[in-house]
This record gives structure tokens, sequence and C-alpha cells, in this order.
């Protein structure tokens, strides 16, 4: 089963894709591909649950990509996305996935 993806603030996420180099772009379409095609049967080393509701696409190379998203029913809402730069979640980005979450 195909799952829809739904972009919280679409502009702010191209923004962001065209900030990154060309391979972590590619790879980013390939990973949210799985995500589409797979929804929550795809796991580590794809995807990580970092919170109740929450979960952490992850796409390495060059740059370490995140996105935050969840699921409801057959949809997938990415409400956050960055480049990680250290083990741990930044409790910024969590805080800002999760008041986006409090909108859809």
């Amino acid at each position: 089963m195909a799952y829809q993806i739904f972009i919280i603030n679409k502009n702010g996420f191209r923004k962001f894709i065209a900030s990154l180099d060309t391979s972590s772009q590619a790879k980013l379409v390939r990973d949210i591909d799985l995500l589409q095609k797979n929804g929550p049967i795809l796991k580590m080393p794809f995807v990580k649950k970092i919170h109740k509701e929450l979960w952490e696409l992850r796409t390495s190379g060059k740059q370490k990509v995140r996105l935050i998203y969840s699921i409801r029913k057959n949809q997938i809402y990415i409400l956050h996305w960055f480049i990680k730069k250290s083990q741990k979640i930044k409790p910024k980005e969590l805080k800002l996935a999760l008041s986006r979450l409090t909108s859809i």
C-alpha cells in the first residue's frame, strides 16, 4: 500500500532541498520514496522512532539529513527537516516538529 505524503511548510522544504548537495538530494528522494511505499514497516537504518507519535527518516551520506514525520492512517506528514550535526536531536528541532504536529 502506498502512503500519501504531506509536507508542512512546502516552501521551507523546497528551500531546504535546494540547499543540499546533489548526492544528498538524490538519497533523500530515494528514502522518501521508500517511506511512501513502505510506511510504518520501514525500520532501521532508515527510520527511528523518536517520540510517541514521531519518527525520524535518516538519510546518510555527505550530509546527514533528517526528516521528522508522523503517520495518521495511510498519510505521512513531514513536519520538520534539518541536517544533523550531533548524535542527539536538539530539543528545538523536536519542539518545532511537535508544534507542527498539533496543527494537522
